[in-house]
């Protein structure tokens, strides 16, 4: 898109307002993110395991509750913002 002041190039990373197009980098960006919010996912039940056979030691168990609850939380908020770009007025009421 195009600055109306200056008439230079501006980048644009999300295609805004059209659900059914999405830019390359937005598509990959978006990829992450869930990935980021599944592995986060997996960090925390592998945290609160309770089994007899622990995959993590307890000194562990805290680092992956920390960077499972970080990942989640980072990938939800990311992922929203990116609707609310996509979407404008999106879970607005």
């Amino acid at each position: 898109s195009f600055d109306r002041k200056t008439g230079s190039v501006k980048p644009v990373a999300i295609l805004p307002n059209k659900i059914n197009g999405q830019y390359i980098i937005e598509g990959l960006a978006a990829g992450f993110l869930f990935s980021l919010g599944g592995a986060g996912f997996i960090m925390l039940d592998m945290a609160l395991e309770r089994s007899g056979k622990s995959t993590a030691q307890t000194s562990n168990r805290s680092l992956l509750l920390l960077f499972g609850v970080i990942g989640v939380m980072v990938s939800l908020h990311v992922i929203q913002l990116f609707m609310r770009v996509k979407i404008p007025g999106y879970l607005r009421d």
